[in-house]
């Protein structure tokens, strides 16, 4: 990944050097550091941020061999839950970057395979990427670039598509043909597709569920419109789910996002000409919506506003557009903090540069299966 700059004001400069320095100019007691157990060294990476954990990788060949090995991705890191995700955005062009919320940096996201590829779906640190050419399924562990291609299913045309993954013991894909109704769903631990059926009856209107799910251990959930509600399907036992909610009255572009195993309901609500981004918490039983936060937008007074948002582990990101008009910030479900995220320099929307969104949150799974 190559970081792209972004404008930071000099004070802030200054203080991340000279902190910088002081890190540097600290003494490291040899009498300590010699002996230190190179059992525990996965243990401390384990708990670094990503974007360390991703530079240490090229300090020496010893280094990378531990981060992308299979013991570090099952026992270290999955024992440790990272507190802050990463969102990936694909450009049209195919310009695609990702942004970590803990430095406020974007990345530059080289094309490692080549061929014109979308994130899908994601699920655990691990990417689904869609190769519109060949129609061709990878699973991609975005930290340590170990990629898999799925093997060629029974469903042939593009639909939705969503993953989860179930600790260390591996992955599963759900493909869905919203046209005829039937899906099919990828294990990792047997390397088959399998549970190949029709979605049951009692899901009414399936082309109207998003494509964008959210991840729950082994369920997958979609926002559904006409009728409103979600509907869901657990991708160990193919069983499907609807629920209905109450939309909140003058709300629109509602999404769903993940907080903590809590389904969250992201959507705008305008009111007398004011718009405000508006979270709620689904009950867990009765799907009831209950209000968490909002924020007003006075600069999209009077106009017609789109909305976009990704969630994963309390971290929302949403990104707001009227016309040539653009906000993104991201929100912090535990702290109830919004900050202003500015785009990589030269990525400003226009007309003909429409973005696409997909977000990954970086836990390292392992693809040994």
């Amino acid at each position: 990944m190559e970081p792209l700059s972004t404008k930071k004001s000099r004070r802030d400069r200054n203080m991340k050097e000279s902190s910088r320095v002081s890190y540097m100019t600290e003494v490291m007691e040899p009498q300590i550091w010699k002996s230190f157990p190179e059992d525990l060294f996965e243990h401390v990476l384990a708990r670094l941020p990503i974007a360390t954990i991703i530079r240490f990788r090229v300090v020496c060949q010893q280094w990378n061999n531990l981060i992308t090995s299979q013991g570090f991705s099952q026992h270290s890191c999955v024992q440790v839950s990272q507190a802050i995700p990463w969102f990936y955005i694909t450009f049209e062009d195919n310009y695609r970057v990702m942004y970590d919320p803990f430095e406020e940096r974007w990345y530059y996201d080289p094309n490692i395979f080549g061929i014109p590829i979308l994130p899908v779906s994601s699920a655990g640190g691990l990417v689904c990427f869609f190769d519109f050419y060949y129609r061709d399924l990878y699973v991609c562990n975005s930290l340590t670039q170990c990629f898999k291609k799925l093997p060629a299913g029974s469903i042939k045309r593009w639909g939705r598509l969503g993953m989860t993954v179930n600790g260390i013991e591996g992955f599963k894909v759900l493909r869905l043909d919203d046209y005829v109704r039937e899906y099919e769903i990828y294990d990792s631990v047997t390397k088959n597709w399998g549970h190949l059926a029709k979605v049951p009856e009692c899901i009414k209107r399936p082309g109207y569920i998003s494509f964008n799910p959210v991840s729950i251990d082994d369920t997958l959930y979609f926002m559904q419109t006409r009728p409103t509600g979600i509907v869901s399907c657990n991708t160990s036992t193919g069983v499907w789910t609807q629920h209905l909610i109450q939309a909140p009255l003058y709300s629109s572009n509602l999404e769903l996002a993940e907080s903590g195993g809590q389904i969250m309901l992201v959507g705008l609500l305008t009111e007398n000409n004011v718009t405000c981004v508006c979270i709620w918490k689904v009950q867990k039983v009765t799907f009831l919506l209950k209000e968490v936060d909002r924020r007003q937008f006075s600069e999209f007074r009077g106009k017609s506003v789109s909305l976009a948002c990704l969630g994963n582990k309390g971290l929302l990101l949403c990104y707001l557009t009227s016309n040539n008009m653009y906000y993104m910030v991201t929100y912090n479900v535990a702290t109830r903090k919004w900050v202003k995220v500015c785009l990589p320099h030269g990525r400003e929307p226009h007309a003909e540069n429409r973005v696409l969104m997909h977000g990954i949150d970086f836990l390292i799974t392992s693809l040994s299966n």
